[in-house]
C-alpha cells in the first residue's frame, strides 16, 4: 500500500513540478494533457482511499478466530504385533472414522511406520454470515519387524477402516 502511495505522490510531484517549471513554455495542448493527467491521479487517489475505508469497514464486521492446539499424548495401550501364520507375518489394525482418515504405510529400516492423519471440516451459517472450522489430528505408530520378515513383499491395504499388513517369511537356507 505504501508503495503506491509514495508512486503516486512521486507523479503529481513530478507533473505539479513540470507544469510550473514548463508553465511559460508549455502549449494549450500540453497544459490541457497535465490538466488531465492531474485529474485522473486524484480520481485513482480517491478510488483508493475509498477501497481502504470499505476494507476497514469489512474487516470490523467479520473477525476470524483462529485457534491452534497441539497435543502429545503417550498412549499405554499394548502395542500392536504382526502374527505368525506360518509362511508368513500378518498385521490388522482397525482405524477409527476411516471416511475423514488417511493412512500412510512405510518401511524405517526394521520398523513398519503407520501414519494417520484424521481431518475434519464443518461449515454453518450464522447471523454474521459462513463459519468455518477444521480439526486435524496426526498420529504416528511404529511396530517392529520380526527378523525373518521378508520387507520387499510387503503387502498393504487399507478398506473400510482396517488396515492389513501381510508380508512372506524369509526362506531359512
Amino acid at each position: 500500500m505504501k508503495k503506491h502511495y509514495i508512486l503516486k505522490l512521486t507523479l503529481l510531484s513530478a507533473i505539479i513540478g513540470l507544469t510550473s517549471s514548463l508553465s511559460s513554455e508549455l502549449t494549450d495542448i500540453d497544459r490541457l494533457n497535465l490538466k488531465y493527467m492531474y485529474e485522473g491521479a486524484k480520481e485513482i487517489e480517491m478510488l483508493n482511499r475509498s477501497m481502504e475505508a470499505g476494507m476497514r469497514q469489512h474487516n470490523q464486521k467479520i473477525q476470524p478466530v483462529l485457534t491452534t492446539k497441539t497435543e502429545t499424548t503417550i498412549d499405554n495401550s499394548p502395542m500392536d504385533s504382526f502374527q505368525d501364520l506360518g509362511d508368513r507375518l500378518y498385521l490388522e489394525k482397525h482405524i477409527e472414522d476411516a471416511n475423514n482418515t488417511k493412512v500412510e504405510v512405510t518401511v524405517v529400516n526394521d520398523m513398519v511406520k503407520i501414519v494417520t492423519t484424521t481431518t475434519k471440516k464443518e461449515s454453518k451459517i450464522t447471523a454474521n454470515g459462513m463459519a468455518e472450522s477444521s480439526y486435524s489430528s496426526s498420529t504416528t505408530e511404529e511396530i517392529p519387524i520380526p527378523f525373518d520378515g521378508d520387507v520387499s513383499k510387503l503387502k498393504k491395504e487399507y478398506r473400510d477402516g482396517v488396515l492389513k499388513i501381510s508380508m512372506p517369511k524369509r526362506k531359512k537356507t
